[in-house]
């Protein structure tokens, strides 16, 4: 069995299938798929990109219900350890507010919050080292 980054719940009170269904959704659409599985599962990838087909129906559909480290680019790898790993991503997602069913609007309030944490994942904030200069007066003896 392939090891799943988290569990797929599908009732009950740790019901989890829209949330990791979102991640997926923000993946495969930020091309952060593995290769072979993007080409191997092509019209759902197109479906999921136009829209046609949410981020819970890929992932219980093509990734038969979970997903796994082998699903993602090594990118895609990094980030996905660094961000569910973490418990952020489901931080984020206990933030949004949306709670009916349409996905794609889930989706919409989700997915900026992923971007912020993959561009933040990418481009670690730098510490910029100033050095003062120092000035020397003259002095009177």
């Amino acid at each position: 069995m392939k090891q799943a980054y988290e569990p797929l719940v599908l009732s009950g009170p740790d019901r989890n299938v829209e949330r990791i269904g979102a991640f997926v959704a923000w993946v495969v659409s930020n091309h952060l798929l593995e290769s072979v599985l993007e080409k191997r599962a092509g019209s759902a990838v197109a479906r999921l990109r136009m829209q046609d087909m949410t981020g819970p129906e890929f992932l219980t559909t093509v990734l038969d219900g979970h997903l796994a480290p082998e699903h993602l680019t090594e990118t895609g790898r990094d980030f996905a350890e660094t961000y569910l790993r973490s418990g952020r991503f489901v931080d984020d997602f206990a933030e949004c507010t949306y709670e009916g069913e349409h996905e794609w609007q889930r989706y919409d309030e989700i997915s900026p919050r992923i971007t912020r944490a993959f561009q933040a994942f990418r481009e670690p904030v730098s510490v910029v080292r100033r050095v003062a200069k120092i000035l020397k007066f003259p002095t009177r003896h």
